[in-house]
């Protein structure tokens, strides 16, 4: 801890010292100018007016992060701005990629790399394959981070889904920011700005594919525009497709890698083709035995499997390598289309539109289904093609384990095709002569998504297979691969989110001060957010027997909800001193705004902002606001999907007594009685929003707080500096509660209500008392705080000649974020609870919280040539419970990319040609074993491509 606090404490001190050195620098510059100036006072005077003047017509502008409408380009807000340059030169197609790469965005993300959830993908929540990209601000997630297009919110916040051809800038807003706009904006917004006034035609052409040649993505686009005194008109469509790449075409992902003491071991499924049988030690001779009583496991060696001899004993090395089939990039397929226009009816009133839709085409891809079971099959003793003897089922119902992989079915394949569509319209325009502006509009998204998951298994149908001669054990035989097919399916899954929002705004000047005019912008909002979730009756879960007619990973369950939302809002920029000789200038922002949501009540939220300028090149900016989070319909209205955990039962080995004391922890369990060798330690746990399992939710709430500098010396024109201490503080955390938590938290207090979660068997079962399921929805538990300094440098450097030779100009940009604290506790109040410290680490929970990023990005252009260098860095962190025998942590080191692009112009004939390279160097991402899913690797932070070549064409008209 002291050594985190060392880290902070030097980088505060080094951003600090380079903003005072400049000052400094600066005053000395200023102090010696004005001595030479006081002999022309009166022609300073002079040139000074007009500079008045001119500042004051210059044209007030949305600020992302404000309400205020301004003309400085500096604000309290830390707005990092990605131009349009910054898009074009990155190659990627889509804008995922781009954004995931700033410094200021950590954790847990989806991108076009994850390829599935590991099954059937049944929850609304789970979108693993889709083709989405989403962006997770400071590591609070991506439900915390709000996604804009010109301001407002979309249906569907999947960065891929924004066209690039319509995009002028991106602001990136790393600051709580729920004042503005209101819930989810914790961690801050990615505000999309849209291409207002374009002139012309273009068509673009790109192409690209990685060094081990695959991966090949292509794409076009297509922009055309017009603009006049009466308004402008912009529209385009862009297509683009993506190849997919499976796991073994990289070294590192082609087997799953497990991390002991003793050293790496290559492991995999414990289901495999020939089986996993749970027998009598008398009908496997050798094979260790274990249990009470006792059976041994065997699996398939030789034969047909008719009679006991063709089988051996099952081992740890009997590893199935599903890898062998996971996509470490997913297929899709991307068409999008937008228009985006404003019409000028007279001088106040202006009519806009601005519309867009997207069609997805992705898919994901898994091995062929693991079954066993527990899954609701059975293999009767008397089956002619059972030679143990033995009933094979339900473990919990007394039978016996026996599980296999179905590879004769095929992989499965998870495909899903994606619409979106969304339409912001309305008017504005201003209050006769006055200051005032105005505007209102209507916001409406719609997003649909089929999910469909071919080679499922259909219980009933592969029961009746067995039933009439399938020989399960023996899967090799193509006559029972035929007869398995018979009960494959195909269930699907419809996700449907709408959003409808009314919005009116007024801004403009309340009264005049000496340091200018007090602003006031306030608005009211209305909003409607439904989703609907539907599943083919073949995958409907029944939560009494934990299973559906497909296999048990396959299940879900459907779900409906709606929410409402009333919001007023509020914020003033209040003008305090201008132009004094220790303070050029002092502004302080104030914010507010009233929410009242249909499912969790009303919430306040404030901001206090100062501006400060002792000089005018240099701003002091502060910001403390309150944020907050209400439940999202998922978090709400998720319906059940199964999962299971293990969990340690404190009911166990108890009392009559002790038993009375915890009546609602172990209802209908008997004293002194111990299921362990019985039931299962991995009982269902049904995961589902708040709704089904009879919880409510409030708002998460909490405070950002951030402190900073932004110096722009006028004695080194075209550099400026920025450095920024923040931190976050969140409590009420939305999360899924664990099932250990639930039976803890009720043995401990058995008035909680996690009580209701625990479904025990009744006294008439043969293991009353035992867990027969657990409900582990979504709750308020949880506190987590981070911290840690944000620090940008850009210089533009000024045009200079070498021996009479023009260089050309260069342009240089580093960015930084440095995590100093990034503290969770995750049970407060539970007893042995603790806050952990995760900077610097890497969990599947949280994911990739390395203390160091940064880009650094020099740019060069003479005449039609440009090129660019990017290099993007990684600090190293610790995988926590790396080690699976002695769950120890281990060290995972940094990492820094490369990324080259060059390009030409050949201006006679509109014409523009651009080639790079990413991942220059074909660096491979750092290892984090067992704890990434499928694919060894963190792939919500690292490239699992390697090199990769890109072009594109574009003429323009």
């Amino acid at each position: 801890m002291q050594s985190n606090y060392n880290r902070l404490s030097i980088a505060v001190r080094l951003a600090l010292s380079v903003g005072i050195a400049s000052t400094a620098a600066m005053a000395q510059a200023q102090d010696a100018s004005s001595k030479d100036a006081s002999n022309t006072q009166n022609q300073s005077k002079t040139t000074e007016q007009p500079q008045k003047s001119n500042a004051k017509t210059l044209t007030a502008v949305s600020v992302t992060g404000s309400l205020i409408r301004r003309v400085d380009a500096e604000t309290a807000s830390p707005v990092v701005t990605l131009d349009r340059s910054a898009i074009t030169n990155n190659g990627s197609p889509t804008l995922g990629n781009v954004l995931q790469a700033l410094p200021s965005i950590s954790g847990n993300a989806t991108n076009t790399q994850n390829n599935s959830n590991g099954g059937g993908v049944a929850s609304p929540t789970l979108e693993g394959g889709d083709g989405a990209a989403r962006v997770s601000l400071r590591g609070l997630g991506t439900e915390r981070t709000l996604v804009l297009v010109d301001g407002q919110r979309l249906a569907n916040p999947d960065l891929n889904m924004i066209p690039q051809n319509m995009v002028e800038r991106v602001d990136v807003l790393a600051n709580g920011a729920s004042t503005v706009y209101g819930s989810d904006a914790v961690g801050g917004v990615v505000n999309f700005i849209l291409r207002k006034d374009y002139k012309g035609a273009e068509v673009s052409v790109n192409d690209g594919i990685s060094s081990h040649g695959d991966g090949q993505r292509h794409g076009a686009q297509f922009t055309v525009g017009a603009s006049g005194d009466q308004g402008s008109i912009v529209g385009g469509i862009d297509y683009n497709k993506q190849d997919p790449v499976v796991a073994t075409r990289r070294g590192f992902s082609s087997h799953q890698l497990s991390l002991y003491s003793s050293g790496l071991q290559v492991s995999g499924s414990s289901t495999i083709p020939t089986g996993k049988m749970q027998v009598p030690p008398s009908v496997a001779p050798g094979c260790a035995a274990s249990g009470n009583p006792p059976t041994a496991l065997v699996t398939l060696a030789s034969g047909n499997g008719s009679s006991t001899s063709d089988y051996r004993c099952f081992n740890s090395n009997d590893r199935y390598n599903y890898n062998a089939y996971n996509y470490i990039q997913t297929q899709q397929e991307r068409t999008n289309v937008f228009v985006l226009g404003n019409y000028k009816f007279n001088d106040y009133v202006t009519f806009f539109a601005d519309a867009f839709y997207n069609h997805t085409n992705s898919s994901g891809q898994d091995a062929p289904a693991p079954t066993n079971v527990t899954d609701g099959w059975s293999v009767a003793a008397n089956n002619p093609i059972n030679p143990f003897g033995v009933t094979f089922s339900n473990p919990n119902s007394g039978g016996n384990f026996m599980g296999t992989r179905l590879t004769g079915l095929g992989t499965r394949l998870h495909t899903f095709t994606t619409t979106n569509e969304q339409i912001n319209t309305g008017l504005r325009g201003n209050f006769g002569q006055s200051t005032w502006i105005w505007d209102a509009s209507i916001d409406y998204g719609h997003s649909h998504r089929v999910q469909t998951d071919y080679n499922e298994v259909n219980v009933p149908a592969f029961q009746a297979a067995i039933n009439s001669g399938a020989n399960i054990f023996n899967q090799a035989d193509p006559a029972v691969t035929a007869q398995l097919r018979k009960g494959v399916d195909a269930p699907m899954y419809t996700k449907t989110n709408t959003m409808k929002q009314a919005q009116a705004n007024a801004s403009g000047e309340i009264w005049d001060l000496p340091a200018g005019a007090i602003q006031l912008s306030t608005g009211v909002l209305y909003r409607k957010e439904s989703m609907n979730y539907n599943v083919t009756s073949d995958a409907i879960l029944d939560p009494v027997t934990g299973t559906c007619t497909v296999l048990q990973e396959a299940c879900g369950s459907p779900a409906s909800g709606s929410i409402t939302v009333k919001e007023l809002y509020a914020e003033t920029l209040i003008p305090v001193l201008s132009e004094q000789p220790w303070a050029y200038a002092l502004n302080v922002d104030l914010g507010i705004r009233t929410s009242n949501y249909s499912s969790s009540g009303t919430t306040t939220n404030g901001k206090f902002a100062i501006e400060y300028r002792p000089i005018a090149d240099l701003l002091v900016r502060g910001t403390v606001s309150q944020v907050f989070r209400a439940p999202n319909l998922d978090e709400l209205y998720d319906g059940r999907t199964i999962t299971n955990p293990t969990v340690t039962d404190p009911c166990y080995d108890l009392s009559a007594a002790e038993l009375a004391a915890h009546a609602a922890a172990c209802q209908f369990m008997p004293p002194n009685t111990n299921y362990k060798n019985i039931l299962s330690n991995q009982p269902a746990a049904y995961v589902s929003g708040a709704v089904p399992a009879g919880a409510s939710l409030r708002p998460e709430k909490g405070k950002s707080f951030d402190f900073g500098l932004v110096y722009s010396p006028s004695w080194l024109q075209g550099a400026s500096t920025t450095v920024d201490l923040w931190r976050i503080n969140l409590k009420d955390m939305l999360t899924i509660i664990q099932a250990q938590t639930v039976l803890n938290e009720c043995y401990v207090n058995g008035g909680s209500p996690y009580c209701s979660f625990i479904n025990r068997y009744n006294s008439a079962s043969a293991v009353a008392g035992g867990i027969n399921f657990i409900n582990t929805p979504f709750v308020n538990l949880g506190n987590l705080s981070t911290s840690g300094v944000d620090f940008t440098l850009n210089y533009a450097i000024p045009h200079f000649d070498v021996g009479g030779v023009d260089p050309g100009n260069f342009k240089a940009a580093l960015n930084t974020t440095y995590i100093g604290t990034y503290k969770n506790d995750a049970s407060p109040g539970q007893p042995g609870a603790e806050t952990i410290n995760y900077a610097g680490t890497y969990s599947q929970q949280f994911g990739n919280i390395s203390r160091w990023r940064g880009t650094l990005t020099l740019n060069w252009n003479r005449g039609p040539w440009s090129a660019q260098w990017q290099s993007r860095y990684i600090h190293r962190l610790t995988n926590l419970g790396a080690y699976i025998d002695t769950g120890a942590s281990a060290p995972m080191g940094g990492i820094t990319y490369h990324a080259i692009q060059a390009g030409y112009e050949l201006a006679k004939y509109h014409t523009r040609f651009d080639l790079g390279i990413d991942n220059l160097t074909g660096r491979v991402p750092p290892l984090s074993y067992q704890n990434a899913v499928n694919y060894n690797v963190d792939t919500a932070t690292y490239d699992t491509m390697g090199r990769y070549f890109w072009g594109r064409i574009t003429v323009k008209f």
